[in-house]
């Protein structure tokens, strides 16, 4: 076996290309994914205001007031052009007809330009609703209250309009008739999901599995050159082959984790929590099972061109199910969750964030890092029936 690790790491100063780009290509989108989505990050919400009225001035400055979104003034074509382009997030149209509307006592209505439906799209589709149901309750409030002062003396009708909307304003700020209060009970400076946090595990695990993948797919390699046939009958045990080649891809999979975890310790400032034996124990549990995939992988194709084809669709949609590209908490389908369960990157990224984010102890990790465990003996298994060493 040593020898099998002695001759894979002679050929590894020569074939470390795939270790370096993809340790770097992971930092790099993880910082600029991150960045995007820092606490600075203020959506662009373009508003054509179509009726050029009093109450939609009022509803458009109402909506001004949103610390979280940019909204700003301009025409058709302009609001169009940049939601096709994808330079902000959606559009909000103003139908001609809003103040009628209200003073209808009907709601009023607004169009929305769009291209996709998310989170923040929703989020900001609710703002507006809220603010329309505000706009034209105040409205009313301030129309009866003008109303029945003026029917007891003369006033500038006007003039009592604005003051009681804008104390309807007040009150509605202030004085809810509902009020929800949401508190998260946090350990100390933990705070809860931070979505920094769950790209750089995410991108960790993502592009580890490649390096990994890739270097137990060296077999097929060493096929092809015959120097696995040359290997087959040397004095070296099948055992020993197998597991050095094994060895050495496991540690090189743990170096680059190890690497990507310290980078973006010293690089971005994450805290990777109090308990970094944790961390390494679902990292190692991890680099395992995927290199008992990488066995099996290679087990199933002939050549290490067909592993080059099939890996990528493998590895990055096994990724998106199991949330290295998103958060498992928006995906709503019930058939998707359960696919989520089936692989080991759900239950690496959830108990890395357990530590990272929750303030986790190694307890938190060991249950998720044994189904890891099981689901590496089972490729590893299978990979060993379909591996060929004629």
């Amino acid at each position: 076996m040593l020898s099998i690790i002695k001759l894979r790491l002679m050929r590894l100063r020569n074939d470390y290309f795939v270790f370096v780009f993809m340790t770097i290509l992971a930092l790099g989108l993880s910082f600029v994914m991150g960045s995007s989505q820092s606490a600075n990050y203020k959506p662009t919400v373009p508003i054509v205001n179509s009726d050029s009225s009093e109450y939609s001035n009022m509803f458009i400055e109402e909506l001004k007031n949103s610390k979280n979104y940019n909204f700003t003034l301009t025409d058709y074509d302009n609001a169009y052009k940049k939601v096709d382009e994808g330079k902000v997030l959606m559009a909000l149209i103003i139908n001609k007809g809003f103040q009628r509307d209200i003073n209808n006592n009907k709601m009023p209505k607004v169009s929305i330009i769009k291209t996709k439906d998310d989170i923040e799209i929703l989020t900001t589709e609710n703002l507006i609703k809220t603010n329309l149901a505000k706009l034209k309750s105040n409205v009313n409030i301030a129309k009866v209250t003008t109303d029945y002062i003026s029917g007891i003396k003369d006033v500038d009708k006007k003039n009592v309009f604005n003051k009681a909307y804008d104390l309807s304003l007040e009150n509605w700020e202030y004085k809810r008739p509902m009020s929800v209060t949401r508190k998260t009970i946090t350990d100390g400076k933990w705070s809860g999901f931070d979505n920094f946090k769950h790209i750089i595990i995410g991108f960790t695990l993502f592009f580890s599995m490649y390096t990994i993948v890739f270097g137990i797919g060296e077999i097929l390699n060493e096929r092809k050159y015959n120097t696995w046939q040359r290997q087959i009958i040397s004095p070296l045990s099948k055992g020993a082959i197998l597991g050095g080649n094994m060895v050495i891809t496991f540690m090189i999979g743990i170096i680059q984790v190890g690497v990507l975890i310290m980078a973006s310790k010293y690089l971005f400032n994450v805290d990777w929590g109090s308990s970094f034996l944790g961390i390494m124990t679902v990292s190692m549990s991890f680099v395992f099972t995927v290199t008992s995939l990488g066995l099996f992988l290679s087990g199933i194709v002939k050549t290490h061109s067909q592993l080059a084809a099939i890996s990528p669709v493998i590895l990055t949609s096994t990724s998106m199910i199991g949330g290295a590209m998103w958060p498992l908490e928006i995906v709503n389908s019930k058939i998707l969750l359960f696919l989520a369960n089936l692989t080991p990157q759900k239950w690496a990224i959830e108990a890395m964030e357990e530590i990272a984010m929750y303030n986790g102890g190694f307890n938190s990790v060991i249950y998720p890092s044994l189904i890891i465990i099981f689901m590496g003996i089972i490729y590893f298994i299978l990979g060993i029936k379909l591996i060929r060493f004629e």
